[in-house]
């Protein structure tokens, strides 16, 4: 790709060679020749001077220090390497929609254009697979699973399997519960490698638009998580929970079951959320409150142990005070 065509595609400003072809893109301390990096943080530019990259995307502000480099100066920097790097990721797509010889797929199922099927992936019975989406090698898609478009599950990963439902009987056997629900992803979501996703035990689990999963999350039956949420890895969801618009949950958030958060809350990684959380905000801890809270009360911790050593003190100095003066009274 020119470097011409990358300064219209960015609406940048390009200065250096506009014939320049670049084949790549690379981290900035890794680039070599024909390949093209950026600068969005202070830390990194120190690199300019010893990068081999062939051009770089920079601010407005940044001040050129070579002529041996082709600059595209944007607003947005980071942004800008968001855009080259979906087309370059287009451009590497293009030739591989179409479904591999190894997948199994049921008749009643429909699988809508432009997919990509994997190997060894498995679809069930009444699932639909919408447009542009992606399954990687090895993802299972149980009986009636709904994908929309422009989804990308990948490898590993299991959608609409029996939620871990039982109840005990009178002589101390778990019952199976059935599960005859299904799981409904609509467009724009991003699953991750090894997660699962359970069906619902009668409706739905719904992942709605926008939401990106991490790696090995769990998500039980008939939970509902809102638009654009995000869940890092190793976070598990109980059942029937609903996560409201825009929330954030990092590394190993765990969610028990039947509760519901607002929009726009983040909990922190290793966090535990045991009750409705009703206001909008920052949250960490198990059980999980407001993150100033949190921390105030972890502060208070650390000085527990000079607080109980300095309220022994104080105890012998009463003791001590309390026998003079008795022995003042005999």
């Amino acid at each position: 790709m020119l470097t011409s065509e990358i300064s219209q595609l960015l609406n940048a400003e390009l200065v250096g060679d506009p014939n320049l072809n670049i084949s790549y893109i690379n981290k900035i301390e890794f680039a070599i020749e024909g390949e093209i990096s950026f600068i969005a943080n202070p830390l990194y530019e120190k690199y300019e001077e010893t990068t081999n990259a062939s051009a770089l995307i920079v601010s407005k502000e940044f001040k050129l220090n070579r002529d041996d480099i082709c600059y595209l100066i944007t607003e947005d920097p980071y942004m800008s390497f968001l855009k080259i790097l979906n087309k370059f990721n287009e451009e590497n797509d293009r030739m591989n929609f179409g479904i591999h010889h190894t997948a199994c797929i049921e008749k009643s199922s429909k699988i809508n254009s432009n997919t990509v099927i994997g190997s060894n992936v498995y679809i069930g019975n009444n699932c639909i697979v919408g447009e542009n989406t992606v399954l990687h090698p090895n993802v299972v898609l149980y009986d009636n699973t709904i994908i929309g478009d422009n989804c990308i599950i990948h490898a590993g990963s299991v959608i609409g399997s029996d939620g871990f439902g039982y109840v005990p009987s009178e002589n101390g056997e778990w019952i199976k519960i059935p599960h005859i629900g299904n799981v409904v992803i609509e467009d724009n979501v991003e699953i991750g490698a090894n997660t699962t996703i359970d069906r619902g035990t009668i409706g739905e689990t719904r992942i709605c638009k926008g939401v990106k999963i991490d790696n090995l999350v769990q998500i039980a039956h008939n939970v509902r998580i809102n638009e654009n949420t995000v869940i890092a890895g190793q976070s598990a969801i109980a059942g029937s929970a609903v996560l409201g618009k825009n929330n954030i949950l990092a590394g190993q958030v765990g969610i028990v079951g039947h509760i519901k958060t607002v929009d726009n809350v983040t909990i922190l990684g290793r966090s535990g959320v045991s009750k409705d959380i009703t206001h909008k905000g920052k949250y960490y801890g198990s059980p999980a409150r407001e993150y100033i809270t949190a921390l105030k009360e972890e502060a208070a911790l650390r000085q527990l142990p000079k607080a109980l050593i300095e309220i022994e003190r104080l105890k012998l100095e009463i003791e001590k005070f309390v026998n003079i003066n008795n022995e003042k009274n005999i």
